[in-house]
């Protein structure tokens, strides 16, 4: 039964329930026994009523109908379900064997027991309310919710999170790519400088297997185009093993040792085929831009991330680091030329499992850098949770002239969660001095209830001086001598938030290293608060970065920053501003308005205007647009000395057996969804997501190994088309493309006001059907029943509990205009 009926036909059966349970004093729970009401308390402008199966007990009619199915207050599923009339008359839910299977009943234990049959079908209905002692289904009508509520002794016992292996989809065969790139240009003392940037991570998916490719080209003004592949690599899942074997160009895991490149193969255990077990991890990547400013991410020297940025504070959460440690080197392009750099940590820690978790990591390979020797390895890494709260871990790695071992456990303690290992290595160079060596590692986390402190990461590392991680030893390999050469001798890391308030809290950072045979150390540290009142945020901080002259010196920052609303309630319009005075000298000061400026949160704007002892005066303004195919942005900004024109675009281009896609950028795990020949419709949660001229959408994200809701936004459905089912349900693997389809009608909207022929109404709760028997509908109170898509010319029928009659009628043009049209129609007793 099409959406718009049915919910027609839900409120109509609570109002004839809700009437008639008042009408007699019930409760609001119907027993079985059948109840006979008084039609007199229903009849309307004279119709008569029918509630033969509202007597029974019943809360719909027999039918189709889409609703949530619950297992013990826990939503699984949304599917059709069929009502259908028992032997006693009443109207109950059709569940299969194979559905409540699907639901989370043990029927292995239940046939253990007795209470089914060996030789059961899961196709064929199944009563669990009899078969099964405190068993029972009920239907929430007002809600649209089956609930089921079966004993715990016979529920699957899943730990939270799991979702069967078996509904784990691999998707379909496409071809993908996704696109960013950006055009600069600044203009600086009438001398033009160019830069442009293209982005790629391109993938094909068959049969399970997942290649992908990682590209980017840079250039510009004085330097020429460079096209260059990042890495290529084929991989699968391994379920069994529950973990992926991947081939190519890829990165070792750095929860033991440092994660390096390398080409050979691995494979290793991934956390999102267990239950929520972990959190996966993604640097965020902070900085100041004093002008209208170009941001390059680049990790082992190749671009990962490019974007521009207006003066002032950036922060950006969606960057995509191979591997899971390795330093990230920051650089900003100034509008007038100059250029800062900085380098970020980036380093995925041991953390605690639980007890019996294996994570592992088998790699055998060739050492891959940039013009550097390439020397062969094999490397193995474990961590398992021997008890509740102690987790051992360790690894060992192996290469010509080079081996390094590692063992240490993690302990969960009333005084925090800590961890200490050691790693062993020793190394030959190429004169043949063989350098032995040990690093110790201490990291240690807590929340302080009663004071509400946490300390998200402490950390202290001790290396000595013959010590050599893979990487710094393949350094070794080219030079005989490295005059000057100092290794890490320690490095502490410290974050600590305090919160002082239900709105504001304290935040301090600070990193330390010192070197071997280096005078100095590198120390950097940041301390602020930040709060707010109402809507209005603001923000208050100081930093400070102390190296060696050659490295730029010491520098001290001071922030001040504030957000507030403009316009009433709901408003998006917000105006920023940003203060920023610096050690050095140079002190400056940014104002922001930026908003949205359609309902659908798609087309956004921004304007700045700033000045700074060093650069003058700037003012600029951009424009960003979420469309379904890409989204696009642009900005013009102009300084004392300079000009700044920015361009840009992100996207993806989906290649599948229905044609080609154009969509939003994508991430890891993604689907596509299908409205056969219906273009426009969009997806819940999915502002910038609509079907195109064939029906096809990208979604761009979806949560591998976990249910995932896609509800179409019946908003955007036009009057002449209906969806029977609006909700599915996709579980992917990690890196698949999965689709799902949605059954589409379209047709005219049509509101038939029907009378008798021996003059009359005809009765309130009567169905209506098609001349194929397809239920069409409810007639209401004033002998009306709303239909969608008959034919243009045909035959209904009429059905109440005493009789029946036929209306046979010929539609006028239609008329697009209207939500729905009326049509007269006479009802010929049968």
């Amino acid at each position: 039964m099409p959406i718009f009926q049915r919910e027609l036909s839900f409120r109509i059966a609570r109002r004839a329930c809700a009437t008639c349970l008042m009408a007699v004093g019930l409760t609001s729970k119907l027993s079985a026994a059948e109840v006979e009401f008084s039609e007199s308390f229903l009849k309307m402008e004279g119709a008569p009523v029918d509630l033969k199966y509202f007597e029974k007990g019943s809360a719909v009619p027999p039918g189709t109908y889409s609703v949530d199915l619950y297992l013990n207050n826990v939503l699984i599923k949304r599917q059709e379900i069929t009502f259908s009339v028992d032997a006693s008359g009443q109207v109950k839910p059709a569940l299969s064997l194979g559905l409540l299977k699907e639901l989370g009943l043990n029927a292995g234990k239940a046939q253990q027991d007795g209470l089914i049959a060996a030789d059961a079908k899961d196709e064929l209905p199944f009563d669990v309310s009899a078969q099964i002692a405190g068993a029972a289904v009920d239907f929430d009508v007002t809600n649209l919710v089956l609930q089921v509520s079966i004993p715990q002794a016979y529920v699957q016992r899943y730990s939270r999170g799991y979702v069967d292996p078996s509904v784990w989809d691999e998707g379909i065969t496409a071809f993908y790519s996704d696109y960013q790139a950006n055009f600069n240009r600044n203009t600086n003392q009438g001398t033009k400088s160019d830069y442009h940037n293209l982005n790629l991570r391109n993938g094909f998916n068959i049969a399970g297997w997942r290649f992908r490719n990682e590209s980017a080209m840079t250039g510009g003004t004085g330097t020429k185009s460079e096209f260059k592949s990042n890495r290529t690599y084929l991989e699968r899942d391994v379920r069994r093993l529950k973990g992926k074997f991947s081939m190519g160009e890829l990165y070792t895991p750095g929860e033991i040792f440092d994660s390096v490149r390398f080409r050979g193969a691995q494979i290793a255990s991934d956390l999102g085929m267990l239950p929520d077990n972990e959190i996966g991890y993604a640097p965020v990547i902070r900085g100041i831009a004093e002008t209208n400013a170009t941001v390059e991410v680049r990790q082992n020297g190749y671009v990962i991330y490019s974007a521009s940025v207006p003066p002032g504070a950036f922060e950006f959460t969606d960057i995509y680091p191979s591997g899971s440690n390795g330093d990230l080197q920051i650089k900003i392009i100034e509008a007038d030329g100059r250029v800062r750099e900085y380098q970020q940590s980036y380093a995925y820690q041991p953390v605690m499992t639980r007890r019996g978790n294996l994570r592992y990591s088998v790699t055998a390979g060739e050492y891959r850098s940039t013009d550097q020797p390439s020397p062969s390895f094999t490397q193995g890494t474990a961590v398992y949770g021997v008890t509740d709260n102690l987790t051992g871990y360790g690894g060992a790695l192996l290469a010509q002239d080079y081996r390094a071992v590692n063992l240490g456990a993690g302990v969960n303690s009333s005084i925090g969660g800590i961890s200490f290992d050691v790693t062993s290595s020793e190394s030959k160079t190429l004169n043949g001095r063989t350098n032995k060596g040990h690093s110790a590692r201490f990291l240690y986390s807590k929340t302080l209830n009663a004071t509400d402190t946490t300390f998200t990461m402490a950390g202290y590392r001790y290396s000595t001086e013959g010590y050599r991680s893979f990487s710094q030893h393949v350094d070794d390999l080219m030079y005989q001598e490295r005059a000057g050469f100092s290794a890490q001798k320690s490095r502490i890391n410290l974050r600590v938030n305090q919160s002082l308030s239900q709105r504001g809290s304290l935040y301090l950072s600070m990193d330390e290293t010192n070197y071997w045979n280096q005078q100095g150390r590198t120390r950097n540290w940041q301390f602020g608060y930040g709060s707010s009142i109402a809507s209005v945020s603001y923000n208050l901080a100081v930093s400070r970065t102390q190296s060696d002259p050659m490295n730029g010196g010491s520098d001290t920052q001071l922030t001040a920053s504030i957000s507030l609303p403009l316009g009433g309630r709901g408003s998006s319009h917000r105006l920023s501003s940003n203060a920023i005075s610096s050690s050095k000298g140079d002190s400056s000061l940014q104002s922001n308005v930026s908003g949205y400026l359609d309902d659908q949160a798609t087309l956004s704007y921004s304007a700045q205007a700033g000045h700074s002892k060093r650069n003058g005066s700037t003012a600029g303004a951009g424009l960003d647009w979420d469309t379904p195919v890409a989204k696009l942005r642009g900005g013009y900004s102009q300084g004392r000395d300079d000009k700044h024109i920015d361009l840009g675009a992100s996207g993806s281009l989906l290649v599948h057996s229905g044609g080609v896609t154009l969509g939003q950028p994508l991430g890891e795990t993604f689907g596509l969804l299908e409205v056969p020949d219906v273009d426009g419709v969009g997806v819940s949660g999915w502002s910038g997501v609509r079907t195109n001229g064939k029906g096809y959408a990208v979604v761009p994200y979806m949560q591998p190994y976990r249910y995932n809701w896609l509800n179409l936004d019946t908003q955007t459905l036009g009057t002449d088309t209906e969806i029977n089912e609006t909700s599915k349900v996709l579980v992917p693997t990690r890196g698949a493309i999965v689709k799902t389809t949605y059954a589409a009608q379209t047709g005219r909207r049509l509101q038939f006001v029907l009378r008798a022929e021996q003059g009359g109404s005809i009765p309130f709760g009567a169905q209506g059907y098609d001349e194929q028997g397809k239920p069409l509908g409810m007639v209401d109170n004033l002998s009306r029943l709303l239909v969608f898509g008959v034919a243009d010319k045909g035959r209904l029928e009429i059905r109440w509990a005493e009789g029946s009659c036929t209306v046979d009628y010929t539609l006028p043009a239609a008329n697009k205009e209207l939500a729905y049209e009326r049509v007269d129609g006479l009802c010929r007793a049968l």
